[in-house]
Parts: structure tokens; sequence; C-alpha cells
């Protein structure tokens, strides 16, 4: 068994999806206009994109983010530099302990809508 599926409720639908789409690769697959994007990426990731009932911001958890793993530090600090050279506010990179006392490099984005995104690699890299 494995994860492949991920919704999130938003106020913008539009400007979300278009996020996904532009930073981390991922394409539309299908759409019901503004209310809901489904979105797929090369590894047959389905991520829909959906408004909230009330059209409000969702209101996750404190804490609540989704993350995407690379396999070099070189990838993450590229992918930092895309965000800010696209005027997001990436919170700085830094080095945390992911368990086995392995330090990776680390940091956060806010996408539209306040979904809150990090970029990081696992200990050891995805390849190893």
């Amino acid at each position: 068994m494995r994860l492949q599926h991920l919704n999130l409720a938003t106020s913008d639908v539009t400007a979300l999806a278009a996020f996904f789409e532009r930073f981390f690769g991922f394409a539309p697959y299908a759409s019901r206009g503004e209310a809901l994007v489904v979105l797929r990426n090369k590894e047959d990731f389905i991520l829909t994109v959906m408004r909230g009932r009330t059209g409000e911001p969702a209101d996750y958890p404190a804490n609540f983010h989704i993350g995407f793993y690379y396999d070099e530090a070189a990838d993450v600090e590229a992918k930092h530099a895309e965000l800010k050279a696209a005027g997001l506010d990436p919170s700085r990179i830094a080095s945390m302990d992911r368990g086995g006392g392995v330090r990776v490099p680390h940091f956060y984005v806010t996408a539209p809508g306040n979904v809150l995104v990090e970029v990081c690699t696992p200990p050891g890299g995805l390849s190893s």
C-alpha cells in the first residue's frame, strides 16, 4: 500500500493549483471550473485542490503542512532560490535531525490559500 492522494481545501483553487504546477511539477488532470482541480505528478500522485464549502480559507491545525523531498541539498537550495525569485517568502534554510543523527536542510513557504509547504531532504537522501 502507498499513499497516492491528498485533498487540500482553499479559498483560491486557481492560485493554489497554479503554485503546485509551477513550482512542484504537477499537471492538470481534471477540473470543475474554479471549484476543483485535480493535479497529477510524474509519480502518479494525485493532488486535489478544492474550494471549501464556505469559500473561506481552510482552517488547518497549527503546524499542518505538506512536504516535498529532494535527493540533494543543492536541490533544496535551488528550490528556495526559485521561490524567493518568484516573490514568495520562504523561511531561511535550516538543518534539523530527522532521526538517525543525520541533519538535513529544510525550509517552509506559505502557498496561496495559506497552505504551509515544507521542502527538505530526508536522512541519507531518497536514492540511498
